[in-house]
Formats: C-alpha cells, structure tokens, sequence
C-alpha cells in the first residue's frame, strides 16, 4: 500500500514522501485496513519500530475535528509535539509538567500532545477543548495495568468516550500482554502482529565478539587507540562501548 493511495491531503502526502515513507509496512497497511483513516477503533499491538507513529498520525490527519495524542512521559510528549508540528499547516499544543499550557492555549489547536495527568485535570476544570476533540490517540497503551498511572488513563479514556460517544481511539503499545481485552473494552478492532523492520536476534558478547541464537557470530573490535593503560578496569567499559557502537 502506498502513502499517496492514502486520504491525505496533497501537502501531508509530499511531506512523508519527502522523509522516505513511500509505502507503508504490513502493522500500517493493517490499520488502514482496520479502518484508522475512517474513524474507527483501532488497537495496534505491534513491535517497536514498525510504524506506530504512522498509525496515529494517520488517524489524527483524518479525523473530523482536533485531536488528542495521550503519552506517559513528558520526554516523549516533547519527542512527539516536534514530530507533529512538523506537519505542514496544523496548530499543535503540548501540555507536560514542564509545559504548563493554559486553557486558551490549547483550545483551537489541531493536535493536542499531553501526558494522562494533563489531561485528567483538563477534564477535572472542565476544558472546553476536551469537548471538541474527534480523536485521541493513546500512545503505551499498555500502562492501563500500571499501579500508579493505570487508573487515571483507564478514568481519562472512560471519560473522554462518555463525553463523546462519537470520539476515535487509537491505542498503540509494543509489549501489552490483553490487547485482546483492550479492544473489546475500546469497541475496536485489534490490530496484532510480530513483524519488524529489522530481525530481531539475541546474543552473549564474549571477548570482542558476539554469539547469536541462531549459531552465527560477529566481531566487535574494541578501538585500542581509546584506551588509557590497557584492559584493567576500562575494560567491561570498553566492551560496552563497542556493543553499543556496533549497535548504532
């Protein structure tokens, strides 16, 4: 499936082009299928990697009115406020603990990006932008079971689905255990996959190589000019450095 065979706009359209996203990965091209684009409930349990942004910009773009982009942590609320304000021709506010934005700030934008707690206590002071949204997105869906932030998401998206019977979910997570029960809760359809990007292998650095499961193996030379009075304590610090090297 293509990005231009999407019901995006022109502008949306040359901009994901732009950054190399031509055709959409299986997980996204499921979600399309699921119906993300027409303002159904979509559940997308699938791996890191493999294209949950896109889902939820896609439900975003096309939905009928402001959305709501619900994340557990300011670092990834700031992460994904840059990522959509990058889209061309929207308004889009952030709401963290260390972006304290007020009522009048956030009413009118197109996308809102906030932690649960935020928008809780938007719904608590009674926001008016809350009652206007046509979509929210909740990122790490998986934090429902969390001890602490679990009954607030599960209180905020009951909440916001009371208000607004009409309000689209999208809910992403990698590593949740029920989403089968997420989406019979949501009233969505469950979009379940395994597919990566990129294999997926596991291995034991021995020395300066790597052993995999699948019984091959890789050199990770260790840089000897970095090294300060050879292995002595520098050394686990210099195998370290070279997995992660290896890695980027």
């Amino acid at each position: 499936m293509r990005v231009r065979d999407l019901p995006l706009s022109a502008s949306h359209t040359d901009h994901f082009v732009e950054r190399g996203i031509r055709e959409l990965y299986p997980p996204q091209a499921a979600a399309v299928d699921a119906g993300v684009c027409e303002g159904s409930n979509v559940v997308a349990a699938i791996p890191t990697a493999s294209g949950k942004t896109f889902i939820a910009q896609l439900g975003l773009l096309t939905a009928d009115g402001p959305g709501l982009y619900v994340c557990p942590l300011r670092a990834l609320a700031r992460e994904k406020y840059e990522s959509f304000a990058a889209l061309p021709g929207l308004d889009v506010g952030i709401s963290t603990g260390d972006f304290a934005a007020s009522e009048g700030d956030l009413a009118g934008n197109d996308i809102v990006v906030a932690t649960s707690e935020k928008v809780d206590s938007a719904i608590r002071n009674g926001a008016s932008w809350v009652d206007e949204l046509a979509c929210v997105v909740v990122d790490e869906v998986h934090l429902l079971d969390a001890e602490r932030r679990g009954p607030t998401l599960e209180v905020t998206l009951a909440t916001l689905r009371r208000k607004n019977p009409d309000i689209q979910v999208v809910a992403l997570s990698a590593t949740v255990d029920n989403p089968e029960a997420i989406a019979a809760w949501l009233d969505a359809t469950l979009v379940e996959s395994d597919w990566r990007p990129v294999d997926l292998r596991t291995g034991v650095a021995v020395g300066e190589s790597i052993a995999f499961d699948d019984g091959t193996a890789r050199e990770v030379p260790i840089d000897e000019s970095a090294r300060e009075g050879g292995r002595g304590d520098h050394a686990d610090t210099d195998v370290t450095a070279a997995l992660v090297g290896d890695t980027v």
